[in-house]
This record gives C-alpha cells, structure tokens and sequence, in this order.
C-alpha cells in the first residue's frame, strides 16, 4: 500500500492517485452525503432517537466511498460487513482471527472484480480514474497503477478511510453530548461546524498513533534511538499537550487550531482528509439540527476493539 512506501515510490503513487482523488471529485460530494444524512436522521426523528453507529456513522463512510469507488449501492451492507470483520480483533489482542483473515481476502476478490468491470466498461468513478492516470517515471516513461497497486488502494480507502471517519461521526456524536454548551453553540451558529470538526480531530481522533522508522540517529529527551528503529508516534497525545492547546481536556468548538497531527504530517499526510472532514461535518451538523438537545444513553455504550482504530460500536441515544 502506498502508506508503507517511501520515496521516490510513494511520491508517485500519491501523485498517480491525487490525480483521481481530487478535490472536486470530493467536493461534488456534498450534496449526495446531505442527501443520505437527511433520509437516515428523518426517520430516527420520527422514532425518537436511535442507534447512531448503526443507523448513521456506520452507513454513511461506506456508502460514500462505494459510490465514489463506483461499487453498487446494494453492495454496501457487505462491504461494511467485510471490513468490520477484517479490522476486528478480540479484546486484549493483536492477532487478526482467522474471520478476518476470510474477510480480508473477500475483499481482495471484490476489488479485483470491480476493477476488471471498468476495463471493460470505463465509468465517471474513481477505479476508471484509477486505471486510467499515469504519470511520467523518473525515466521520462508514462507509468500507471498495477493491478495490485489499485487493489490496495481500494482496500485502504475502503477499510482505514471507512472505520476512521464512522468512528469519528460517532465520537462526534458523544463529545457533543459531554460538552452541551458548545454543541448549544453550534445549533445556533452552524458556521462554526468547520472549526468543531478541526476541535473534534484534535480531542479524539480514531487514530491516535503512528508508527514509523528512523532514517538517522536521534536524540529526544536524553535517549538515543538509532537508525533503522522502529518508533511509535502517539499523536493522540501529542493533541492534547498544554504547551500547545490550553486546556486540552476541554472541547471547545471554535477553538483556534494551527496545527494538529490527527492526520499525521508532512509527505504522509491522509490523502483522504478532505473526504473525512467533509462527511463528519455534515453528518454532525445534520445530527444536530434535528437533535439539538439529545442525550445519550452512557450505559449502553459499546467499544470497537481493533489494533489501531480508536472509536465506538455502539452509541444509543434519545431525543
């Protein structure tokens, strides 16, 4: 995948897939996202409150990305499914069960499948566009993905882009719960949703670690780590560090952020940042319009256990 990569291979391959996963691609997204958002929330509405994990943060990254991938809507559920199992693991452990293992290669079939459609027949989606970019090598020669290399990014987005921006919907969801006075803020002035979706990054992200290898020696804190050492970011914690962000247990809306790292940084920075800004702020802002008072019933809270993925399975509430 081309997050394991390093220069020069993972400059191209951002270049080849940045070409297809634009910003207007993106941003012509909105109006299908409110759209889903609506239907969904309209009928929780009426049954006077909900599951939010499974009746909208749940649903909405994955039907996203298959319309954006250009996979069947019918197809959503499974796909849901299959990457649930694969992200799966049982509490306290690191090793992926053999369900996951099954899943992981459905999915691999599914994607490879999908792929071999658009040859046949090209589409406006992103796997067209994905088969079709190509970018000139340190040669001079044209390149394109290969087989595998569109597969994996098709894995990736629709594994690590979907659990990361459903878990981030639904924390959403119970920090705005935990703070009512900034989410009073936010049902009276929805201009300020930009800055809360930046504030919600910085307070909880679903990814709240790195890991990464060294290219030289260091020298942090009076330890020495070599060359060649395997380190372990923890951004989670680097967005709450006082020297940065004051009073950083507090979740305040329009707090001014010049930086967090919920993304990571600088070359690896999340390709998929736009489109996971863009879904969690109209899933929240279409929440709260319709919930301005909610409450959320605590004991009834359920925890997604997963090596890397920090979120929530289950998240019940009233009106």
């Amino acid at each position: 995948m081309m997050i394991f990569h390093d220069p020069p291979r993972h400059e191209q391959l951002r270049r080849l897939i940045g070409r297809a996963f634009t910003p207007r691609r993106v941003a012509q997204l909105d109006g299908t996202i409110r759209t889903m958002c609506a239907a969904w929330l309209d009928e929780m509405r009426d049954a006077g409150g909900g599951e939010v994990v499974a009746e909208l943060a749940g649903r909405l990254p994955m039907a996203v990305i298959a319309a954006l991938l250009g996979a069947p809507a019918e197809d959503n559920p499974r796909l849901k499914d299959l990457s649930d199992r694969l992200l799966h693991r049982e509490d306290g452990s690191m090793t992926m069960p053999e369900d996951g293992i099954a899943a992981g290669a459905e999915l691999w079939v599914y994607f490879s499948e999908l792929i071999a459609s658009r040859r046949r027949h090209p589409a406006d989606d992103l796997v067209t566009a994905l088969i079709q970019a190509e970018v000139a090598a340190e040669d001079g020669e044209s390149q394109r993905l290969t087989e595998e290399e569109m597969v994996n990014f098709c894995l990736l987005l629709g594994v690590a882009g979907n659990e990361t921006t459903a878990k981030l919907i639904a924390t959403g969801v119970v920090t705005l719960n935990d703070f009512p006075d900034e989410r009073a803020r936010l049902a009276v002035d929805p201009s300020l949703w930009p800055k809360a979706v930046e504030e919600l990054l910085r307070f909880d992200p679903p990814s709240h670690y790195q890991g990464r290898v060294t290219t030289a020696p260091l020298d942090r804190y009076g330890e020495q780590i070599p060359e060649g050492s395997i380190v372990l970011l923890i951004n989670g914690a680097a967005n709450r560090d006082p020297r940065t962000f004051p009073d950083p247990e507090r979740y305040i809306a329009d707090r001014p952020i010049d930086r967090h790292v919920a993304f990571g940084h600088s070359i690896h920075f999340c390709l998929g940042a736009p489109l996971a800004r863009l879904e969690t702020k109209i899933a929240l802002e279409e929440f709260v319009k319709r919930f301005p008072r909610y409450e959320v019933d605590r004991d009834g809270i359920e925890r997604f256990h997963s090596t890397n993925v920090r979120g929530l399975s289950k998240v019940p509430f009233a009106a």
